[in-house]
Parts: structure tokens; C-alpha cells; sequence
């Protein structure tokens, strides 16, 4: 082939051919998706200097044609992905690559047939599954970010993403696990059923999960059965955390395997948490009733189920707001209530 000009993914571009020719300079446009699936590249012309080239593909992408018009949402988030996950983090891009799938509903449409009542579809369908306040924004923000792309090419007028009405989201009931789901889980962790003792023992320490991740074995006392460590807060810092007579053999058994106590990152963990769910007949994977938090919301509630003060707890969970540990992470339970009535 001949020399190439290189210019950013989804510009298209001019190189000159070998031998002698009267019109060397060939202009590319933008690759699109073609009929089967595959990437396609078409030839705007073949002209005689490379200005005249470069002209062509100008001219081009300010009033691209009809086989330009008709890329799909799909082959343009190809393209915009080449770029637009690059210097972001890696929670981000997957935080992002999972909103793109939300809108899996219009991945085969043109861009030019995508508007705001596509766009709201896919919002409102996911809301009424339950998704958080995040999710939703997440997807708004991926939808937003393939129309201005889009834009920039000329592919429509205006980022139709901007005027999705975001749904209003119940927080959902944060819920602790059950004694019976506390037995599954116990049952897990002795039979090695996917990460049950690494659950287990977050849900007898009270670990944030980036605080769990981070915890070694220079972080273990193994003479107190304590663990130090925490994150977020300044109470959450540096703080210590017995490891009750129950977990010690699983947790100590991490760190004879490893220094640290999980050799998860917390994504990772995340989602061997949802597969454990399932594996243990708790929810299903896809389904959100328990999440990684619903460890610590476990934690408080065994503390408040054998009546220890919230001062102690705050301290154990590295809170600061005794109302924040009150109202979001007690759940007590009925029997407990109805001690508290007999004992009026």
C-alpha cells in the first residue's frame, strides 16, 4: 500500500499509493459497519495531490452520505470506545461498559433514528427493575457521550441524551441476612463453596469491602484476634476490630495462604459475591436484594441483637453519626422486638 496520514480513530484518512499514477492520493472515509457485521472502509476518491485529498475528506465529514448516516449506535460506540476510555479509571470503564448494555434495546438502530423517546425507553425500562439512582446516571451519561460524539461527525443536530428525564429512584431497603442465611453462608465457608468464608467473615467484622481488600497479615494480631485497618472516615481509620472465636480459623487460614487477606480487588470480589449468593440458594446472581454492603449491615445488626450500645458499635464500624448507624444499619429482628415489648 502507500504512506499513510494518520489521524484520530473515526476521522478517516489519506495515503499515497505506490507506483506511478496520475492520481496517487486516495482519500478513506470513516469506517462503518457494513451489512455483515464487519467493519467497513469506502474510497471517496482518488486525486491528484494530497491537498486535494485531504479537501475531499474535510468536505466529507462536514456533509457525510448516506453510507456514513446509516452506522448504527452500535458500530459508533465501537469507534468512540478507541478513545473514550482512555485515561479514565478502571472502575469507571466498567461502570460505563455496563451502562452500555443497558441500552442493548437500541444497539442495532442508525444513529440518525436515535432520539430522546429511544433514549427514555431505555432508562425507564431499566429504573423499573429497581436499579439505583448511579445506574441510571451512568447510563444517561454513556447515552450522552455517544451523541456528542456523533455530533462531532455530523451524524445528527443536537445530543437528544440531554433531554432524558431521569426516573425517580426508591432507595432500596437495605437488608442484613437472616440467621438462616447466616447457617448457608456458614455452611459455604466449610465446604468451600465460592468466596462463603471471605463473606463470612465480613459479616462477623464489619469491613467496607475496599477495607477488606486492603487488610494483611501485618494488619492481624494474632495474639489479640484483632484486625486493624479502615478507610473513609477519620473514626473509620486505623481502627480496631476483634475477630470473634467463630471466623478466627478462616481468617487466619487467608493468611497462610497469602499476606493478604483476600487476593480479590474489590471488583472481582463483588462479583464472586453475587455467584456465592446463587451458589448458596440465597438470591440469584443477577438479582440485588443482598449486596457486599449487606455484610456490614449484617455486622451491625448482630451487634445491636446482643445489646451492645451504639457508642461501641460506631467505634467497631468506624462511624462518626449516631444516626446514620441507627436509622440505615440496625435491623432488628422480630423476636428481638418482641423481648423489648416483654420487657417494658
Amino acid at each position: 500500500m502507500g504512506n499513510f496520514k494518520r489521524r484520530a480513530n473515526g476521522m478517516g484518512t489519506v495515503y499515497k499509493l505506490s507506483g506511478n499514477r496520475r492520481n496517487p492520493y486516495v482519500a478513506i472515509a470513516p469506517a462503518y459497519e457494513g451489512e455483515n457485521g464487519k467493519t467497513a472502509r469506502k474510497a471517496i476518491g482518488y486525486f491528484a495531490t494530497q491537498k486535494e485529498a485531504e479537501n475531499a475528506l474535510s468536505a466529507y465529514r462536514s456533509a457525510p452520505p448516506a453510507i456514513a448516516l446509516d452506522i448504527t449506535l452500535e458500530a459508533l460506540y465501537k469507534q468512540w470506545s478507541e478513545t473514550g476510555y482512555k485515561n479514565i479509571s478502571r472502575q469507571a470503564k466498567y461502570s460505563y461498559t455496563a451502562a452500555w448494555e443497558k441500552l442493548k434495546p437500541i444497539h442495532k438502530m442508525k444513529v440518525k433514528d436515535v432520539k430522546t423517546p429511544q433514549l427514555q425507553f431505555c432508562v425507564d425500562t431499566v429504573a423499573e427493575t429497581g436499579a439505583s439512582k448511579s445506574t441510571i446516571d451512568n447510563i444517561i451519561i454513556v447515552a450522552g457521550k455517544l451523541m456528542n460524539f456523533a455530533a462531532q461527525q455530523d451524524l445528527i443536530t443536537k445530543n437528544y441524551a440531554q433531554f432524558v428525564v431521569r426516573p425517580k429512584t426508591e432507595k432500596p431497603e437495605r437488608a442484613s441476612f437472616s440467621d438462616l442465611e447466616l447457617k448457608k453462608i456458614e455452611y459455604g465457608a466449610k465446604n468451600g463453596v465460592g468466596i462463603s468464608a471471605h463473606i463470612l467473615i465480613m459479616c462477623y467484622t464489619g469491613w467496607r469491602i475496599q477495607e477488606y481488600c486492603s487488610l494483611t497479615i501485618f494488619d492481624y494480631d494474632k495474639i489479640e484476634h484483632t484486625l486493624t485497618g479502615g478507610l473513609k472516615t477519620t473514626a473509620g481509620i486505623n481502627r480496631v476490630v476483634p475477630v470473634p472465636e467463630k471466623i478466627r480459623p478462616y481468617v487466619e487460614m487467608q493468611f497462610e495462604r497469602s499476606e493478604r487477606i483476600c487476593n480479590f480487588s474489590s471488583q472481582k470480589l463483588r462479583k464472586e459475591f453475587y455467584t456465592t449468593m446463587d451458589l448458596l440458594g440465597i438470591q440469584k446472581e443477577d438479582e440485588r436484594k443482598y449486596t457486599p454492603h449487606s455484610t456490614r449491615h449484617t455486622y451491625n445488626s448482630l451487634l445491636a441483637n446482643t445489646g451492645i450500645d451504639v457508642d461501641t458499635r460506631m467505634k467497631l464500624m468506624g462511624q462518626t453519626d449516631a444516626k446514620t448507624n441507627i436509622n440505615t444499619y440496625t435491623h432488628l429482628d422480630v423476636e428481638t422486638l418482641k423481648k423489648a415489648v416483654e420487657n417494658l
